[in-house]
């Protein structure tokens, strides 16, 4: 009887994990993403600033870093039942549901979840399949979606 070696092990672990990375990658928004696309993350993040959010009566200029602004936005997020509605647009939903969960990376397989089980309903059903979903995620040229 032979012991493995720990080398293989190692190299076979890693390969499972990039295996399941190709399969289910995790999205985030991603800042610098955003400026090459030059759009303002401030401004974006800035624009979904839940009602309860204390930052939204400020302007622009005084509102601070970014992370910041989204971790208000996630702390505001469960006070706010407009905050994400199943009549917006699918990549809207996404950045939204990323801002509201303070911008921690989330599978493919966990976004589809959320858009078709949560957010989809008889009125405006969100029928898209996951492969669907991730060439929409990777083809953004607006929101700032990156793979981790």
């Amino acid at each position: 009887m032979t012991t493995p070696d720990p080398q293989t092990e190692d190299l076979s672990e890693e390969h499972v994990e990039e295996q399941r990375e190709r399969e289910n990658p995790m999205f985030l928004i991603s800042v610098d993403r955003l400026n090459k696309l030059e759009r303002s993350p401030i401004h974006m993040v800035a624009g979904r600033l839940a009602a309860t959010s204390p930052s939204k009566s400020k302007p622009v200029n005084e509102l601070g870093d970014l992370k910041g602004l989204i971790r208000e936005i996630s702390q505001n997020y469960k006070n706010d039942a407009s905050f994400i509605r199943s009549d917006m647009p699918v990549q809207e939903i996404i950045f939204r549901t990323l801002l509201a969960r303070n911008n921690r990376p989330m599978s493919l397989s966990d976004l589809h979840y959320e858009l078709t089980e949560r957010w989809a309903t008889p009125i405006r059903p969100i029928v898209v399949t996951e492969e669907r979903l991730l060439r929409i995620l990777d083809s953004d040229t607006y929101y700032g979606f990156a793979r981790k």
